[in-house]
């Protein structure tokens, strides 16, 4: 039997402090500052990338909308696509949907055109706008260029975690990551240690209004007895945490010191962050052979080897399975596991 399946990255947005409610012209003004903000961020978000990509020598080139492939130019409200001149490979594209309102069907013609041309590129997502871009080593640092051009919240006006909490997890001599009761790895070394309790002290709880969507791994903190001091629980996406012995209801603090923990668990442990994107017809009786080992070999369950794609969560790279899996991105067997409906081994 063949069917469509799709995997899409989606990004949630939560703005405290604001609700739905007030007068015609309150919501009227709140748009309006919505949209400056846009049109302000994505100018930022284009200086920082010209920044990266060219050098004294470039000049931008355009890359024309009508160049992005079938693209429905209707549900695209701001585009912009530019190369540099003497670097053709550096290139850019920029994206903000009409209403800010994600269609699966218009975006992986950008896809598309990226992995058409490139075996690797970049992309994140930040406020609705869509950011594509390759460049000679795919190591462009999303992180800082977003942190830049977004507008900033007073972050002094936080609540720390209390200092009797804290003074407490100073006495943290290992730590054992786990994932759904899974040990994934242990943390001994000092610096480690420090820079974790420094990240945990440096986080701050910003309101009484929390997204209750629960945390995805616990960081066991233990003294130089083994014994337990307490346990961190630490959101999905790296940036929220509360220690358990002080959590109630959906409360978290945000990480201040621009430490995502998701790097810390891929640096001292197997795990990988990263998800599977297909633009093709899953299809189990159209199994396409794209790698071996010594043991097995590993087909896809597409027709098209091409337009199944893996995205790491953290580099924000994106390529073929295939490609990942014959340069040792990704091990085969990880796939198959977390992926069986789209991986088989045989």
């Amino acid at each position: 039997m063949k069917k469509k399946l799709f995997t899409i990255l989606l990004c949630g947005i939560m703005v405290l402090g604001i609700t739905g409610c007030g007068t015609g012209k309150q919501r009227d003004k709140q748009q309006k500052e919505n949209e400056n903000y846009t049109k302000e961020l994505v100018q930022c978000l284009e200086n920082e990338l010209v920044g990266y990509l060219t050098t004294e020598e470039d000049h931008l080139m355009e890359i024309p909308l009508s160049e992005i492939k079938a693209v429905d130019h209707n549900k695209i409200e701001y585009y912009k696509g530019s190369y540099a001149s003497e670097h053709p490979d550096n290139r850019y594209v920029i994206v903000y949907p009409k209403n800010g309102t994600y269609d699966f069907d218009v975006m992986k013609d950008f896809d598309q055109y990226f992995y058409s041309k490139f075996p690797v590129y970049q992309s994140d997502f930040v406020s609705s706008i869509t950011i594509y871009v390759h460049s000679q080593n795919n190591d462009i640092d999303f992180n800082n260029i977003i942190n830049k051009c977004q507008i900033s919240n007073d972050m002094d006006s936080g609540k720390s975690i209390p200092s009797k909490t804290m003074n407490k997890l100073k006495d943290t001599k290992k730590i054992v990551i786990k994932s759904s009761k899974n040990v994934l790895g242990t943390i001994s070394n000092q610096d480690k240690l420090t820079e974790i309790l420094n990240t945990i002290s440096s986080s701050k709880q910003y309101g009484d209004f929390f997204l209750c969507d629960g945390n995805g791994f616990d960081f066991e903190l233990y003294d130089k007895n083994n014994q337990l001091i307490d346990t961190i629980y630490v959101w999905g996406d790296g940036n929220r945490l509360i220690p358990s012995s002080i959590h109630s209801g959906c409360s978290y603090y945000s990480i201040s010191n621009d430490l995502d923990l998701r790097r810390i668990i891929e640096e001292e442990t197997n795990y990988v962050f990263y998800s599977i994107l297909n633009f093709g017809d899953y299809d189990k009786q159209k199994q396409q052979f794209i790698y071996n080992d010594s043991k097995y070999g590993y087909y896809l369950n597409s027709e098209n080897t091409n337009e199944i794609l893996i995205q790491f969560t953290l580099n924000h790279q994106i390529m073929t399975l295939k490609y990942a899996l014959e340069n040792q991105y990704i091990s085969a067997e990880k796939v198959v596991h977390d992926y069986p409906d789209i991986l088989v081994k045989r």
